[in-house]
């Protein structure tokens, strides 16, 4: 095992990572041309005056100062061959950076939002998720933009690097050539390759990272359609419902909202969720004058606030706190219902709700419980989602 590690790491240039797309054929070619070329004249040159030093220290006093006052071959040669050498450089960069800046028309095209402190990725077929999931082999083109401030997109495995800058479209593209390592459960790894935020952007901005995992056709396949329908999953080969609370932390996780809400009852740029749900609130900036949420207050006005701050995050700011949340409405609300009443993005916001209220309440049940109600998050028995607002209304006695 340590051999094919070590056989691994030789696939990458020296203080380089392995190769893993491409591009980084021409990045590390560049980046071997001018670090052995340099390399080889700071020996020279340094060795050169270290040898000086001692042959010519002044061994009389006075001693004889040299008539010499020039020497043109060699200002000639000092001025051709760095010439010479950076025309090799500016060549060898060149032809890369053509690659580089030219996304193949076949490529698959991926939407990058950068905001503090996450990237969320968008496919073709809508699914969202906080790692970027891409094929073997296949050419990928990356749609990159912030919302904010700028970040920055790096992947080292690849060699590829670009500012999302902040409402405009930048572009990436790349065709991965490597799997990337699998999970490591024993030290609790979720493998892939690191995506990094190279540019300063915020207090979270070293929390800003995440995987890109490169996988055969198969399992991309199978990725991209769990992605698209959050609300369910495999278990043995059969398509289950998720509950509610149990989706809530996936998307927590996914949206970023990880970076500014803790779940541990520290605070952080925003109010921690632990106990959050029916604890006293005081504002510094209210939607309405007067404006109060008390523990006491019943399970609607709580649900309003919450949505409120998801979709409107400026409208009602927690005292201590400054208002650095963007929006959410593009994600968590609208959508055009299916033919059972079912909203997917209203239901996300549900869930995240969800999810609230289940840490640290005590007494919290979920609307339907998956444990003592297998059935009902049977997939193929039941149309809809058993938690679903569109099954409750089902549900609930005619008026």
């Amino acid at each position: 095992m340590n051999l094919l590690i070590l056989a691994q790491q030789l696939k990458g240039s020296l203080l380089l990572p392995p190769r893993a797309s491409n591009l980084a054929v021409d990045v590390d070619q560049a980046w071997n041309v001018i670090l052995w070329t340099t390399t080889f004249f700071f020996i020279i040159v340094v060795g050169a005056m270290t040898w000086f030093v001692f042959k010519y220290r002044r061994r009389t006093n006075p001693s004889a100062t040299s008539t010499v006052t020039h020497n043109t071959p060699l200002e000639i040669a000092w001025t051709l061959i760095p010439l010479v050498i950076l025309i090799i450089f500016f060549f060898v960069g060149f032809l890369g950076f053509v690659n580089y800046d030219n996304p193949r028309s076949d490529s698959t095209i991926i939407d990058v939002e950068g905001k503090k402190w996450n990237f969320q990725f968008t496919y073709p077929n809508g699914a969202i998720s906080d790692t970027l999931y891409v094929e073997k082999d296949k050419p990928v083109r990356l749609n990159l933009h912030s919302i904010d401030v700028m970040h920055g997109f790096h992947i080292p495995a690849f060699r590829i690097q670009r500012d999302l800058v902040p409402f405009r479209q930048t572009v990436l593209w790349f065709i991965p050539t490597t799997f990337s390592p699998p999970p490591n459960p024993t030290h609790n790894d979720p493998g892939g390759f690191f995506i990094f935020c190279n540019q300063y952007c915020g207090d979270g901005h070293s929390k800003m990272y995440t995987r890109v995992h490169v996988l055969d056709p198969a399992a991309y396949a199978q990725k991209m359609t769990e992605l698209a329908n959050p609300f369910k999953e495999k278990v043995n080969g059969k398509d289950v419902y998720v509950q509610y609370k149990d989706l809530g932390h996936k998307l927590y996780l996914q949206m970023g909202c990880a970076t500014c809400h803790t779940v541990d009852g520290k605070n952080s740029t925003g109010p921690t969720w632990q106990g959050l749900w029916k604890r006293d609130h005081t504002f510094s900036v209210t939607h309405e004058p007067g404006y109060t949420l008390k523990a006491s207050d019943d399970d609607a006005k709580w649900v309003d606030y919450l949505t409120r701050s998801m979709l409107t995050p400026s409208a009602d700011v927690v005292a201590g706190f400054q208002n650095q949340m963007p929006s959410f409405a593009a994600q968590l609300s609208g959508g055009a219902p299916d033919a059972h009443g079912f909203i997917a993005n209203d239901e996300k916001r549900r869930a995240i709700q969800e999810y609230i209220k289940s840490l640290g309440n005590e007494g919290y049940k979920p609307v339907a419980d998956r444990t003592t109600q297998p059935d009902l998050f049977d997939a193929e028995k039941n149309p809809v989602h058993p938690e679903s607002l569109a099954a409750q209304k089902a549900k609930a006695p005619v008026q």
